[in-house]
């Protein structure tokens, strides 16, 4: 092997390396005008932290409590993490004051998103991407949560519904689900959903197939048994 294969093949080694540890090379922090997007956010809460599903976005609300700083990061395919990428940050302090991107620095660290908050105690609120049927959210906060998914979604059918971690309750108000934990610590929740339509029409597909199938097979029988007649009248079919 020649010395310039070796050197190709250490370079592919150094960049499989780079993308397992960033996740192809990590995202950039949230740029200034992302941060200070405008958002209206429910201050008023029964759990600590909150993940209100809406369209291809969250929104998350969550308790801080002896902590100014929030890191928050997913993991990728390879083993690595991804910084998570948020936007129209916001802080409300305890006495009800809050402010925005301006007192609030995101910046990208170790393939993690950092948020460093004006006070360490508080309540810290952002908007983070969501799937059409889907959503997964890496939260560092601790106590209870709440996912409140879009109207209509449902998660009961295990084949387009799954939820993670287990040990939720699970409730329908206003046509919203809403699962609950009592207590999670820098958990991922992520949850898979979809419409009572997807269901009619994924049991019509079945349903279509079912007959196409059962159709085959009487086919196939009927062509047989044909078969044998005209072998029977042929003469065939005869012993020794």
């Amino acid at each position: 092997m020649s010395r310039a294969r070796v050197a190709l093949g250490l370079l592919a080694l150094v960049a499989l390396a780079g993308c397992a540890g960033t996740g192809l090379g990590g995202a950039p922090a949230p740029s200034d005008e992302q941060l200070a997007e405008n958002a209206t956010y429910d201050w008023d809460r029964d759990a600590d932290v909150t993940l209100n599903v809406t369209g291809e976005q969250y929104k998350t609300v969550a308790d801080v409590n002896g902590t100014e700083r929030v890191r928050l990061a997913s993991t990728s395919g390879f083993g690595g993490r991804n910084p998570v990428l948020i936007s129209a940050v916001q802080f409300r302090y305890e006495n009800g004051t809050v402010v925005g991107a301006d007192a609030i620095d995101v910046s990208t660290r170790d393939q993690r998103t950092v948020v460093d908050l004006p006070a360490a105690n508080g309540t810290f609120a952002y908007t983070g991407s969501a799937g059409t049927r889907s959503v997964n959210a890496p939260l560092d906060f601790e106590g209870s949560h709440e996912v409140v998914l879009p109207p209509g979604m449902r998660v009961s059918f295990p084949i387009f519904g799954d939820v993670s971690p287990g040990g939720y309750e699970k409730s329908i108000e206003d046509n919203r689900v809403h699962l609950r934990w009592e207590s999670l610590d820098s958990a991922t929740v992520s949850a898979e959903y979809y419409l009572d339509r997807d269901l009619y029409i994924f049991g019509g597909i079945v349903g279509v197939l079912a007959v196409v199938a059962v159709g085959g097979v009487v086919y196939y029988r009927l062509r047989i048994r044909r078969l044998e007649r005209e072998r029977e009248q042929s003469g065939l079919d005869y012993e020794q």
